[in-house]
């Protein structure tokens, strides 16, 4: 079987799945639908702005799913950690030297999930004062 060049002639081959596109021009296309199905379910004749924010909203979710952010740099230095980088509580990646909450001015309060941990593990133990209850 022979492949078959991209239907908008860009030069890439384009596979039948996609409609005869490259990958490139199908997620262009896919853009372009997501815009027209949006406005197209909308009555009015002018779009309002509801409905283009829903139409940029959705292409943004598609373009952010695309891209994904690496943490391979250390939040406070910006030195490269690559593997060897600590992950805190906070959800950043920090290098050894700001490993530590004082160190890069955590946000997380790590005494009161100490607390809640301690209480969750520790109940409150209460004997009755009146032994001879009737």
């Amino acid at each position: 079987m022979v492949p078959s060049l991209c239907a908008n002639g860009c030069g890439y081959y384009g596979l039948p799945s996609n409609k005869n596109l490259c990958s490139k021009c199908y997620n262009v296309y896919l853009k372009e639908n997501i815009v027209l199905e949006s406005s197209s379910s909308c009555p009015s004749k002018n779009p309002s702005i509801n409905d283009i924010c829903d139409a940029v909203a959705a292409i943004s979710l598609i373009d952010s799913d695309n891209m994904k952010e690496k943490k391979t740099r250390c939040k406070s230095c910006n030195k490269k950690v690559g593997l060897t980088g600590f992950k805190c509580r906070c959800g950043d990646v920090f290098c050894g030297m700001h490993r530590y909450p004082e160190e890069h001015t955590c946000k997380v309060d790590l005494k009161k999930i100490g607390r809640q941990i301690l209480e969750k593990q520790n109940p409150l133990c209460m004997g009755d004062k009146l032994k001879y209850r009737i």
